[in-house]
């Protein structure tokens, strides 16, 4: 078992490495060029996924640039799914600690908003919260505490994330990108990944009840002392269309809904 263990492990360094001649000291010396091949075809699979899942980010540094990039990566994750379709977690990480691309400091918080993207669109589903599901609790509303949906994620950032990418991929986007943070709420309505770029009011609102588990009362404070101009009643309403809460949710009163 251990001898086996040490193949795999040998052989698994070998196909990461980056090094042209590398290959498993197991392997017959005449069968070098025949694991360069495979080695070489594992990588181009693995940096063809990764441009997949991060276009954005291909766009903004060009496609040389990235590919260099991507190989780096691939030669140093440890984790990997059983699906090409999730690869790459991890890759916004990767970025940040770079130093090559330094000079771009949103670049990544763009990967991590597009890695976002993905789990949003392969999330599971579930019924997602509407107002017809709230008729009959007025009473007990403001003690409620929602949950997020399986494919909602909200994304903050210090940079204008959403203003940049929309910049590179829709094309009546504004090109004109005030600096300035932006908090984005990704959701999947109609199994359609969307994008809501989130007041100051509705960004507070969704982090205490999505991350702290707040009821909508206090949620509703929070918002308020955040942006006292915040609408409760219209920012609720707009989270609802999105789809932005599971149709299960619980009060303080013992009731719930499944």
């Amino acid at each position: 078992m251990n001898d086996l263990k040490a193949f795999y492990d040998g052989f698994s360094q070998a196909v990461q490495s980056l090094a042209p001649n590398s290959y498993p000291k197991e392997l017959a010396a005449d069968n070098t060029h025949r694991f360069a091949i495979y080695r070489n075809n594992v990588h181009r699979g693995l940096c063809d996924a990764l441009a997949a899942a991060y276009p954005t980010v291909e766009k903004l540094v060009g496609d040389t640039f990235f590919r260099a990039l991507a190989r780096q990566f691939v030669s140093t994750e440890t984790t990997r799914p059983g699906s090409l379709a999730l690869y790459g977690d991890g890759f916004s990480e990767f970025i940040a600690a770079h130093e090559a691309v330094a000079s771009l400091p949103y670049l990544a918080d763009i990967a991590r908003l597009e890695r976002t993207r993905l789990e949003t669109l392969n999330a599971k589903d579930a019924e997602p919260l509407s107002a017809s599901h709230l008729a009959g609790y007025d009473d007990v509303l403001g003690a409620m505490q929602l949950h997020a949906h399986p494919a909602c994620r909200l994304v903050v950032s210090d940079h204008p994330i959403l203003s940049i990418w929309n910049a590179q991929n829709v094309s009546d986007s504004p090109k004109n990108i005030i600096a300035q943070g932006e908090t984005v709420l990704i959701t999947r309505p109609s199994m359609d990944v969307k994008m809501k770029l989130l007041t100051g009011g509705q960004a507070a609102f969704c982090a205490a009840i999505l991350n702290n588990g707040c009821d909508i009362e206090t949620a509703c404070d929070i918002a308020l002392a955040a942006d006292d101009g915040f609408d409760v009643t219209r920012g609720f309403a707009d989270l609802l269309v999105c789809g932005a809460f599971d149709a299960r949710f619980i009060t303080d009163a013992g009731v719930r809904h499944d």
